[in-house]
């Protein structure tokens, strides 16, 4: 090194001291490598002679300053060239530094400690996606902060965190109400082809079948076609007619998104669903009737229950669907209309179909109740043994539940079972039996003339006593909240029977009324009177009270005629 700044100028050669001193122009820092910081290999300095300390060293000192300072300037400036073109290229391209230009001169030096310090500004840009750097007052080279790297870093990956949750999340879209209407049209068709399957197994095969087996003689083709009434017009409408143009209108649905049309001109129809549904009570009767009498028929109708086609659903399930469809027509026209503007050309047809549907709804509402009604009973039949005869469309069950029955004597609880209707209650035993019945019924008590008196016994709280014609039973509920409950519901049903047999006997006496007297009341037992006939009258026309079989039988005044 001595020998080469001779050779530029005659200078002496620098010493090692002045040299840790001026530390911009030696000191070279640790390069940023891909693994972690690396020392830079360091240049070979001159070695000491005692001689080297004297003479002119504050003038090396001088020249080696003002050199370092000219060839900073040079060296800046193409470090800022070289960090442009770097930029440009990208960040994932390193350039090699070649070893010799490391031991070629202090000058040589100075710039390859600058161009390292360019290169470890480029690669800490890249770990930090060329955000957060910032130049150095020194270097005025692009280098990141100690202390701003850690907040930028937690910014980043919050900022990336919130952004990749965002896109996992899915993007709710508001359906509009023409979406809606045409989901609900869509529902439309395909409950229908289910309906039409159910109408053909009811059409096709339960009444086929059993027809087909009539005509044999087995039992009367008149029945079964009592069973059926109309289900073979109602499955002809509804596969030939409707369906289809439901089909056809749904493959025409971006053309003519309507169907309150198609409604409105097929509504009348459905009041053939009347006849069907007048006839649905006699027809559950019917069914249960000739299940009994006949083994044949009850052979066809299990074997045909066990088709996979049935679902495992008995026959009146089936004969149920016809009048349950009604209903389902009301509730997806009415949420169609809602979803229908008012000035649509389809408003007025679709309000004149849910006008026509409500009324046949209402009929099948009022068979559905019955028909819930008659399941109830029929349960309640097993339950009993089959030995009540308690299955008639009149019988409306109220109320059933457990209770404890006081005894007279000793006034010991004993475990009880009630069965409240419109018309009777049941009192009955329970039966300790895993199969078959699971009462027996103990005494029926008759709710014309029942009365009900709440009692209190300190030894026996919650306690009531129920009084009729044919027994008194003083009772126990569990709770004071069950006695409200059994003293509610038998009163309200007191109060219900008391009001329909008030509004049959003023209808029978204004009846009785209009009839003209024969006999006055000046001439009785002087004339023989007319007798009234027995099929004129159901109760005495003296007090008003029904006759029956047994008590209450009839008898002629010979007086006056009347009953």
């Amino acid at each position: 090194l001595s020998s080469m700044f001779c050779l530029f100028g005659g200078f002496s050669p620098l010493n090692p001291s002045d040299l840790k001193k001026d530390s911009s122009v030696l000191h070279i820092p640790k390069s940023q490598g891909r693994y972690g910081s690396t020392p830079s290999p360091q240049p070979k300095l001159p070695s000491q002679h005692p001689l080297q300390n004297q003479g002119n060293s504050n003038t090396d000192k001088t020249q080696v300053a003002q050199l370092h300072t000219a060839n900073g300037v040079v060296a800046q400036d193409q470090t800022e060239d070289e960090d442009r073109r770097l930029l440009d290229r990208g960040s994932t391209m390193s350039t090699p530094v070649p070893d010799n230009a490391i031991n070629s001169s202090l000058i040589n030096g100075e710039r390859e400690s600058t161009s390292r310090e360019s290169l470890q500004s480029v690669t800490a840009c890249e770990g930090q996606m060329l955000n957060s750097c910032h130049r150095t007052p020194s270097s005025d080279t692009l280098l990141p902060s100690d202390n701003e790297t850690p907040a930028i870093n937690t910014n980043m990956k919050e900022e990336t965190t919130e952004e990749i949750s965002k896109q996992d999340q899915p993007v709710e879209t508001k359906e509009t109400d023409e979406q809606k209407r045409h989901k609900i049209a869509s529902e439309l068709l395909q409950t229908e082809k289910a309906y039409v399957s159910r109408l053909d197994l009811l059409d096709g095969v339960f009444y086929s079948r059993l027809l087909e087996e009539a005509n044999r003689g087995s039992f009367p083709a008149e029945v079964i076609n009592k069973i059926f009434s109309n289900i073979s017009s109602i499955n002809a409408f509804h596969s030939k007619f409707l369906l289809p143009e439901l089909e056809k209108r749904m493959q025409e649905w971006t053309t003519t998104p309507r169907i309150g049309d198609i409604l409105q001109k097929l509504a009348p129809f459905l009041k053939m669903y009347g006849e069907y549904v007048k006839n649905f009570d006699n027809a559950m009767e019917l069914v249960k009737t000739w299940t009994e009498r006949s083994p044949q028929f009850k052979f066809i109708i299990q074997d045909i229950q066990k088709e996979k086609v049935c679902g495992n659903l008995t026959l009146q399930h089936h004969m149920l669907e016809p009048v349950q469809r009604i209903p389902r027509y009301e509730m997806l026209l009415k949420d169609y209309l809602r979803k229908l503007p008012q000035d649509s050309l389809d408003w007025k047809d679709a309000e004149k179909s849910l006008e026509i549907i409500s009324t046949a709804a209402s009929h099948s509402n009022s068979a559905i109740r019955k028909m819930e009604n008659l399941k109830k009973l029929l349960e309640i039949y097993e339950m009993l043994g089959e030995e009540e005869d308690i299955v008639n469309p009149s019988n409306e069950l109220i109320k059933e539940g457990q209770i404890l029955k006081l005894a007279a004597r000793n006034t010991s609880a004993q475990e009880r079972y009630l069965f409240l209707f419109n018309n009777m209650l049941l009192y009955c035993v329970p039966k300790f039996s895993l199969v078959g019945s699971k009462f027996s019924v103990r005494t029926r008590v008759g709710i014309d003339g029942m009365k009900i008196i709440e009692t209190h016994n300190e030894e026996y709280p919650h306690t009531f006593q129920v009084s009729g014609k044919e027994r008194t039973l003083e009772l126990q509920a569990s709770s004071e909240q069950d006695k409200e409950e059994w003293i509610k519901a038998l009163q309200n049903t007191i109060e219900a029977f008391q009001q329909r047999n008030e509004t049959f006997r003023n209808a029978i006496a204004k009846e009785y009324e209009d009839m003209p007297v024969e006999v006055s009341n000046a001439e009785l037992g002087k004339r023989a009177p007319r007798w009234i006939r027995d099929n004129e009258v159901t109760m005495c026309m003296k007090c008003k009270e029904p006759f029956n079989a047994l008590t209450r039988r009839r008898h002629h005044c010979r007086a006056c005629g009347h009953v």
